[in-house]
């Protein structure tokens, strides 16, 4: 799990621990924020990040294991490893995912441009060095995959929550981790990615870097509200007939990127 935030499993809440263990590790992995082949924290590290039994954790990642996404390796160099990424819904699915998440889509943009602005303005306050060349690393790989939407889109995520570490903020981080898995949802139902889009995505990501490595919080957080505002626009001229409030994305130009 090298170079992923410390605090990427947040705790759960929830007085059903079974079920919300099983939800937020999968959630995390149909964000694509760990990688296929990443090795999950020990089991005693990744029950004290979550806040639960390690036989709470056991049945939960047996769960995982089953349904194909984990996989358990004996020997050495054994532990639990991330077997696969959900794969993109096939055409009948994406109308029936469609249907199902359409109403909640506005409330997932507006809780995105609510928090995500001041995770960047906090992390060009407070992001050491390190966490600035590991932003950078990010970001040269997304200049390599910008014709590979699903391998960009996980580097894409991992941006985001990236910055949320940065911020110093545990509820920010746990709100980003939440937005980008259902962004993900979303943009998984899109059937074409232009690379032209993708590179539009990595200017904003470039941009928005330079503010946080030059300390410019106030611009930090306007590119990254830029950069929501554009990914709006893609979203709802995929779901156009989403009822939003009057304006909402007014302010942005015709710009779209992820």
């Amino acid at each position: 799990m090298e170079g992923y935030p410390a605090k990427l499993f947040t705790p759960v809440r929830s007085q059903n621990a079974l079920e919300e263990t099983v939800d937020r590790v999968a959630k995390v992995i149909k964000a694509r924020l760990v990688r296929i082949g990443d090795q999950l924290p020990p089991e005693r590290e990744l029950a004290q990040q979550l806040g639960v039994s390690r036989s709470t954790l056991r049945a939960a990642l047996g769960i995982l294991v089953n349904a194909g996404y984990l996989e358990v390796r004996r020997g050495r160099r054994g532990g639990t490893f991330v077997a696969r990424w959900p794969e993109a819904p096939r055409m009948k699915e994406r109308y029936a995912i469609l249907s199902r998440i359409r109403h909640e889509i506005p409330a997932i943009l507006d809780f995105r441009r609510a928090i995500e602005p001041t995770a960047a303005e906090l992390a060009a306050e407070r992001a050491t060095a390190s966490e600035v060349r590991g932003l950078s690393q990010i970001l040269t790989a997304l200049r390599g995959v910008e014709r590979n939407f699903t391998v960009y889109r996980a580097y894409d995520a991992r941006f985001h929550v990236e910055i949320a570490s940065a911020a110093k903020s545990p509820l920010i981080l746990d709100s980003v981790i939440r937005i980008q898995t259902s962004l993900s949802e979303v943009l998984d139902l899109i059937i074409h990615h232009s690379e032209e889009v993708l590179r539009r995505s990595t200017e904003y990501h470039r941009r928005i870097l330079e503010a946080i490595r030059q300390h410019r919080s106030e611009r930090a957080r306007h590119l990254m509200l830029d950069h929501i505002l554009a990914t709006e626009n893609i979203i709802h001229g995929l779901v156009p007939e989403m009822e939003t409030p009057a304006g909402s994305v007014a302010a942005a130009s015709r710009r779209s990127a992820i």
